[in-house]
């Protein structure tokens, strides 16, 4: 929570983007995370990826992602970029159902970011429908606020114990 975290104010966020600008920045950028759940807890897991006609598609191999994919599960998905030097920066997220394209890496029209090596795992597409897209920007907070100066373990314990 903003109210409660001394590291973020409400000053931090721009507030939301539109969908458009979100969906302009997925077709901008490559690298991104796609979360999901592995019996019962969550999973992120970074991926390569391609945004075109309003789907994200990446390659995998057999594990989490494509047994989710084969599922029809709703996944999210999660891209974002920060400048430290200006402290601004976005975040695009998308959630949708994932469906496997093919198995097959001679698959015509299909997105790829990648040449196929021989012998690559990677052979299964993944392709996440974006059914709901949003964002958010962030801002560096209002001059002067900084965040609190956290003591050391060793400072906080000597202090306690009155040394």
């Amino acid at each position: 929570m903003i109210g409660t975290n001394p590291f973020l104010t409400p000053d931090d966020f721009a507030g939301a983007m539109a969908e458009s600008d979100c969906r302009m920045l997925l077709a901008a950028t490559t690298f991104g995370r796609v979360g999901m759940t592995s019996g019962g807890l969550p999973v992120i897991l970074p991926v390569r990826y391609v945004y075109a006609d309003d789907a994200i598609t990446f390659r995998t191999g057999n594990g989490t992602k494509l047994r989710a994919a084969a599922s029809g599960d709703v996944l999210a998905f999660e891209t974002d970029a920060f400048d430290s030097t200006t402290g601004e920066g976005w975040s695009v997220l998308v959630l949708g159902r994932a469906t496997i394209l093919t198995t097959e890496h001679e698959h015509e029209g299909l997105p790829s970011l990648d040449d196929v090596r021989p012998g690559d795992p990677r052979n299964h597409y993944v392709h996440l429908h974006c059914e709901m897209v949003s964002g958010r920007r962030l801002r560096p907070s209002v001059a002067g606020h900084e965040a609190p100066k956290v003591a050391s373990v060793d400072q906080r314990d000597n202090e306690r114990l009155g040394r």
